[in-house]
């Protein structure tokens, strides 16, 4: 079964701290804490994920460029996609009958592709609604995510804004991705 990683940026790889604004890397995107860096590329190497981008960033950068400036980044990085992607007929992402290598389940997608909205909670459940039955594991520090159904909220690593994706987090986002339990 394929497994995914939906992905935040600030507060997971980069830590969101009000009183000092992110470093950028010489690429113009924020520097990754080092350890969400090493914590993320254990995960992958471990799971052989694709990762999700949920962030409010990722319409900042296509599909191929997110790919290209993560795996500059964190070597075990293979297939990065959006969220729009999953619903987006020219996405490599995409297929009618589910992702593309997935096992998903879904009559077919032809005539949904749903309109994203600023809200993190709802694209998370849009996916969820059409890639659950796939394992994932959603890690974000977005409070908003409290109020996800329970059977989605079960696959959710919350990090602390300040600090990120660190060693427990990651250790936790595993066992959900190898177990589906928290």
């Amino acid at each position: 079964m394929k497994k995914y990683i939906l992905l935040d940026i600030d507060g997971v790889m980069v830590p969101a701290n009000s009183w000092k604004p992110p470093e950028l890397e010489a690429d113009g995107f924020y520097r990754f804490s080092p350890v969400a860096s090493e914590q993320l590329r254990w995960l992958l190497e471990k799971t052989a994920a694709t990762i999700i981008l949920t962030t409010s960033h990722r319409t900042r950068y296509s599909s191929l460029q997110w790919t290209e400036l993560l795996r500059r980044r964190i070597s075990a990085v293979k297939d990065v996609y959006t969220l729009e992607d999953v619903f987006n007929p020219y996405s490599a992402f995409y297929h009618p009958t589910g992702p593309v290598n997935g096992t998903g389940t879904i009559e077919s997608q032809r005539n949904l592709h749903p309109v994203f909205t600023s809200s993190r909670l709802d694209d998370v459940v849009k996916w969820a609604e059409q890639f659950g039955k796939d394992d994932y594991v959603i890690i974000d520090d977005d409070p908003s995510l409290n109020l996800l159904p329970p059977s989605v909220k079960k696959h959710w690593v919350k990090t602390s804004p300040g600090i990120g994706l660190n060693d427990f987090a990651a250790a936790t986002a595993l066992s959900i991705l190898t177990s589906g339990e928290v």
